[in-house]
């Protein structure tokens, strides 16, 4: 058993935790390695030794973004303990870490296998990989953005909006809902399209199949912008195509056999729903 330990730099009680945890593992005689946690890297799978069986993130939901980015070309689950704010994907924040240490020794945990998307730019000849979102954003000298929407060759709608997100259902709690989309459980085997402040009242959220590909071509005259997991802002020419599919690997998430959490648990407790006013 070799496990790779993550953790946000910027956090000191998540750096504590994380090297308290190799201590731990290291005292039922699993291999650790502890690293710091990225930003802002394009190659995301180039920094991950594949020989790992379960990597392990301390921070908030973006720590287990940039991790889980470098890790799901290599198929390696994945478990996140939060240390951040919402903590949908980094969710076991107050387990404690002798028991965690102990769990992974005997192999107490399976994992679910959740939807990641894939934005290809045929002009640039680049993949960005995605867990929640595929963004696209107006540039800062126009007023709207301006794209036509393709599903399987098949216009859908020409968009004037502020942006546009397509997200995964892991996603549908993040960028996409604050934008009106809809929660959609992670089973669901989608895509839900978003408009970010259209100009249309017709322009509504959409959800297909993920078997579907999506293809955004712009027609703006002005540069524009595109962020995958709303982590690296990338600047796109007038005119950019991008195709957007399901990424061949899944994410992997792990999951504790002891642990009696599921996602509807999750999402009454961070977004407080069914309480009483």
């Amino acid at each position: 058993m070799k496990v790779s330990v993550f953790y946000n730099p910027t956090k000191e009680k998540a750096e504590a935790r994380a090297k308290e945890l190799a201590r731990e593992l290291n005292r039922v005689e699993v291999e650790v390695e502890v690293n710091k946690t990225e930003k802002g890297v394009f190659r995301w799978d180039a920094t991950i030794d594949t020989s790992f069986n379960l990597v392990v993130v301390f921070g908030g939901d973006g720590s287990f973004l940039n991790t889980a980015r470098q890790v799901v070309p290599h198929g390696i689950p994945i478990i996140g303990i939060n240390h951040g704010h919402l903590g949908f994907l980094s969710e076991y924040g107050d387990i404690e870490l002798s028991k965690l240490a102990a769990e992974i020794k005997s192999g107490s945990w399976d994992y679910e296998e959740r939807t990641v998307i894939k934005a290809y730019l045929p002009e640039y000849d680049k993949v960005f990989i995605a867990i929640n979102d595929i963004a696209i954003q107006r540039s800062h000298y126009s007023n709207l953005l301006y794209t036509d929407l393709f599903v399987d060759d098949s216009l859908l709608q020409s968009f004037r909006a502020d942006g546009i997100v397509v997200c995964t259902p892991t996603g549908s709690t993040a960028y996409a809902l604050s934008a009106g989309g809809a929660v959609m459980d992670p089973n669901i085997r989608a895509f839900e399209i978003v408009p970010v402040a259209a100009h249309s009242l017709a322009s509504r959220p959409h959800v297909i199949s993920d078997e579907q590909t999506i293809v955004l071509k712009s027609k703006d005259e002005l540069e524009f912008f595109m962020q995958a997991d709303g982590q690296e802002l990338i600047s796109l020419d007038p005119g950019t195509t991008i195709i957007i599919t399901r990424f061949e690997q899944p994410l992997k998430l792990a999951r504790l056999t002891s642990s009696d959490r599921s996602f509807y648990s999750i999402l009454r407790d961070k977004m407080k729903w069914g309480l009483s006013s």
